[in-house]
């Protein structure tokens, strides 16, 4: 599949399905705020971020961010609706000149992503010398991309292993998760040090919007996990 093809299909099922991913983070609102509280920990100033691939712009409101791009133009109007600044375009071409920004905010994008490299080369591109770069993922050693492996293989969730009101199966086709050592290598390549880490989910899926978790240190047992390192 070329990239092309590959940026088609994500936008098409984005496009037809944004209404859906709102109603997903909406019915599980616990899991929601456990991933904010991990973006909180992380994202220290959003008036000067820039989210990439800000979706729906869910997260981006309650974060502050005011500035994103968005490939998925049904995703970008209901970011829009929200009153954040949203142009179009994707992670690996993003449309922001050189040392533009202070911070740059990858939320969950790079499964969706076929050159991983070349979107977090970009985001190394439009930061500041010192600007900061914060990149969360399921990481694909993790419970939650394990359970959406396992769900594109036999197509149908497992309701023993799945939460109530499991993630819209369209938004899990044609994914590839992206494992924490692989993502702390690409950083590392690409230039940015200081990299950090924090995580949450580390409850099975199942129970995983039974509470809200605070973010804690590492990424070895959370299934959501938020990188950031300095250029």
């Amino acid at each position: 599949m070329t990239e092309t093809e590959e940026l088609s299909i994500h936008n098409q099922k984005f496009n037809r399905g944004a209404a859906d991913f709102e109603s997903w983070f909406k019915n599980n609102k616990n899991l929601f705020y456990s991933e904010l509280n991990a973006l909180k920990e992380m994202v220290s100033d959003p008036e000067n971020c820039v989210s990439i691939g800000i979706g729906n712009g869910l997260f981006a409101e309650e974060l502050g961010i005011k500035k994103g791009v968005e490939p998925s133009t049904g995703m970008a109007e209901l970011a829009r609706a929200k009153g954040i600044d949203v142009k179009p375009g994707r992670a690996e071409d993003i449309p922001l000149e050189d040392g533009s920004c202070s911070q740059v905010l990858l939320g969950t994008i790079l499964a969706y992503v076929e050159d991983k490299e070349k979107a977090v080369k970009e985001a190394y591109r439009i930061l500041k010398k010192g600007g900061e770069v914060i990149i969360s993922i399921l990481p694909a050693e993790g419970a939650f991309a394990m359970l959406y492996r396992l769900t594109n293989q036999e197509g149908f969730y497992d309701k023993k292993l799945a939460p109530k009101y499991p993630y819209p199966m369209k938004f899990i086709e044609n994914t590839e998760w992206i494992s924490s050592e692989e993502l702390l290598s690409l950083m590392k390549k690409v230039g940015f040090k200081n990299i950090k880490a924090v995580q949450t989910l580390l409850n099975n899926p199942k129970y995983s919007d039974q509470k809200i978790e605070k973010a804690v240190e590492g990424y070895k047992m959370g299934s959501y996990v938020v990188f950031k390192g300095v250029k």
